[in-house]
C-alpha cells in the first residue's frame, strides 16, 4: 500500500459488517499472498467502491 497521511478515528461496526470486512480481508490476503490490517482492508474496499462509482458515472 502507498504511504499516505492517515486519519485515526475510533468507530464501531455492526457484527455482520465486520464479518464481511474479515471475509474480504482473508480472500484478498490469500489471492495476493500478503497480510493486511483491518485499516488497509477497509481502504481497499473503499477505493474499489470509489472506482466502481466513477466507472458507472
Amino acid at each position: 500500500m502507498q504511504h499516505q497521511k492517515c486519519v485515526f478515528r475510533n468507530f464501531a461496526l455492526p457484527v455482520p459488517t465486520f464479518d464481511h470486512l474479515k471475509e474480504f480481508q482473508r480472500e484478498y490476503e490469500q489471492q495476493n499472498k500478503i497480510k493486511l490490517t483491518n485499516s488497509q482492508t477497509l481502504a481497499i474496499i473503499l477505493q474499489q467502491h470509489k472506482e466502481q462509482r466513477e466507472a458507472s458515472a
